[in-house]
């Protein structure tokens, strides 16, 4: 089961790790969001040029459209100049061309071009946070070539998002529930996700950040409480969400609440006073559990406010005016309608959108889960998913409005996207919580199905943003043996890329198909199911049901099944809220309680089974609740 479970994980992260490695190389140069201008700020960074050097666009090109003043004029505020090594000139080196000219291709890429000398370049986004600039442009500027450091800075981009949607996938993972429990993270890491965090500049991070986190919260409010690992994973991925970007650190602040509002009840539990071997070490032991989540929080919290330094030091702030806001308010259906696509997979520069079906197969596979999620949670889940989706709406159109409308910019899918991956995040995880619960089609449908329409959702914007750069989109749909322009190393190895990762989904979907669902009132690995929330669940020694269907010797298992969190059960037979198991010396190393007062877990479990009562064990208050002998407890246990 658990080497079903690790194949699984690995098949999905290598999904994801190679379709963004074909993204990186199958986009044409400088056809990412702003690429040439993250380009230069990159550079700029990576070579310790943090603010630049204020500077104005020589050319503004906006035309007589309404506002044009005011976006000029945001632009220049937000402008800086950088110095540029030797042939790290991305406008002398020719890209992009024919931008916004879908029709055609991009074959202008392949005009030859010289080398050009050390020199200084301007940046509209010059005065955004350097912080996460920095780490691809510190491996750009060590490159000969401006399209060499272009695709280096893609790859190391490439590379953190890998990392933190891997580091979803094991938040979002339950053993119980399998390849189901994932589903919310397959539907956040859209076409679009992929998209931006294969190009140059800081937006696909923080939207990975953001599923990562959000992802790391909600498994925290499960009634397991969260594993060793989670804290530090919080601390590292909201320091760098709030480093990204202006609007990192409202997401690292929103989080919390998304998992306050989402958390699963947990019931109390006392620990007896003389288990622990002196009061001394007791309260050493309370510190530190207690000193562990500050530690990483703190980590978090630095980054917030190094970016809120940075935005009151360096960042202009547009003013609020009325009418823009009332403005915005009244374009809102339609750009509702343009985010909905966006969201999904709309590339180039907002310009290259898919086929119309892919959006549909995606949205449905959505709105399919979101129902599920409803039909299957109870009344406190459903009550907070629609509240996190309602505040997340809010909070949506108070960005817009308020903030980024004021600029007289559009306002892209690409900025509330972070805000986006909340809705299938919180369906999936509400969804992964009812595991048990579900009937086994519906279980299997999402288990097979969701991994089957991204993998196809996921093929298709490739071959469509592929199309578009190698023949235009007016050119031949089959267009390998006739494309007008090639990236490096022609399309077989970027498609060769493609087609392993889909084939890495398709795979993980076809797990979904040997994983056996647990029903309410069967028997399972341990006991009889309890109508526990979550998933599998299995009975322990006390009664109490574990959350991955592996018993602790009292009936407290840690998230990852075992009482402790290397495998050893403790001395005082209960592990700690936050995933430390309480000291013990008496532990075997396979796994088993050593206490010579009682049987092994599983002996206990089968004896009590057949009615036997368990050898070396007087004293019992209730089946499954040893007490020990001559002693009074000097608090409850949380059975009481």
């Amino acid at each position: 089961m658990h080497r079903r479970g690790r194949l699984a994980r690995l098949l999905l992260v290598a999904g994801f790790g190679l379709l963004l490695a074909a993204w990186v190389g199958s986009n044409a140069p400088g056809f990412g969001p702003d690429e040439p201008a993250n380009f230069v700020k990159e550079v700029g960074a990576g070579t310790g040029q943090w603010s630049g050097t204020p500077g104005r666009l020589a050319h503004p090109a906006f035309g007589a459209q309404p506002g044009a003043p005011e976006r000029i004029d945001w632009i220049n505020r937000n402008s800086r100049v950088f110095r540029l090594p030797a042939g790290l000139d991305p406008g002398r080196a020719g890209f992009p061309c024919n931008l916004f000219r879908n029709w055609l291709s991009v074959s202008c890429l392949d005009r030859p071009h010289p080398r050009p000398p050390a020199t200084r370049a301007l940046s509209y986004v010059g005065t955004y946070e350097p912080y996460v600039y920095a780490v691809p442009g510190a491996a750009m500027a060590h490159t000969d070539t401006a399209l060499g450091a272009l695709y280096t800075g893609r790859a190391v981009t490439a590379a953190l998002v890998a990392g933190l949607l891997a580091v979803a996938v094991a938040a979002a993972w339950s053993g119980p529930a399998g390849p189901l429990s994932v589903a919310g993270v397959l539907l956040a890491a859209s076409p679009m996700v992929l998209f931006m965090g294969s190009v140059l500049g800081t937006n696909g991070i923080e939207i990975a950040a953001c599923t990562a986190l959000f992802a790391l919260v909600l498994r925290m409010g499960r009634a397991t409480g969260p594993p060793r690992w989670a804290w530090p994973a919080v601390g590292v991925v909201g320091a760098l969400l709030a480093l990204s970007r202006p609007t990192g650190p409202a997401w690292v602040l929103l989080a919390p609440l998304v998992g306050l509002v989402l958390a699963q009840r947990r019931a109390g539990r006392w620990r007896s006073a003389d288990r622990w071997r002196s009061a001394d070490r007791w309260r050493s032991a309370t510190r530190w559990r207690r000193a562990w989540p500050v530690l990483w929080l703190g980590l978090a919290a630095g980054g917030v406010v190094a970016t809120a330094l940075w935005e009151r030091a360096v960042q202009p702030h547009p003013g609020i005016r009325r009418a823009l806001v009332v403005e915005g308010l009244h374009r809102l259906p339609h750009d509702a309608d343009a985010w909905v696509r966006q969201w999904v997979g709309v590339f180039g520069w907002a310009s290259l959108p898919m086929p119309t079906y892919a959006y549909r197969i995606w949205w449905l596979a959505v709105v399919v889960l979101a129902l599920v999620a409803l039909a299957t949670g109870p009344w406190r889940a459903r009550l907070g998913f629609v509240a996190v989706l309602v505040g997340a709406a809010v909070v949506a159109v108070g960005l817009d409005v308020v903030v980024l409308r004021q600029t007289r910019f559009p306002v892209y899918g690409r900025y509330l996207l972070p805000l986006a991956v909340l809705l299938p995040l919180a369906a999936g995880e509400i969804v992964t919580r009812q595991a048990a619960r579900l009937p086994g089609a519906v279980r299997r449908l999402i288990q097979v199905a969701v991994p089957l329409a991204v993998a196809a959702v996921h093929l298709v914007g490739l071959w469509a943003n592929a199309r578009r750069y190698a023949v235009g989109t007016g050119g031949p749909v089959w267009f390998l043996g006739r494309s007008q322009w090639n990236p490096p190393g022609g399309w077989s190895p970027w498609f060769a890329l493609a087609a392993a990762g889909t084939l890495c989904l398709v795979a993980f979907a076809l797990t979904g198909l040997r994983a056996t669902p647990a029903t309410p009132g069967a028997q399972t690995a341990g006991g009889p199911d309890t109508g526990d929330l979550t998933a599998y669940p299995t009975e322990t020694g006390d009664g109490h049901t574990s959350d991955d269907g592996y018993a602790s010797d009292d009936g407290y298992a840690s998230d990852d099944g075992y009482a402790s969190d290397d495998g050893y059960a403790s001395d005082d037979d209960y592990a700690s809220d936050d995933g430390y198991a309480s000291d013990d010396d008496y532990s075997t190393n396979d796994g088993y309680a050593g206490d010579d007062h009682r049987a092994s877990r599983h002996e206990d479990a089968a004896r009590r089974a057949s009615g036997a009562e368990v050898a070396g064990t007087t004293g019992r208050t209730a089946p499954g609740k040893p007490t020990d002998p001559g002693r009074h407890r000097a608090f409850p246990t949380g059975d009481d």
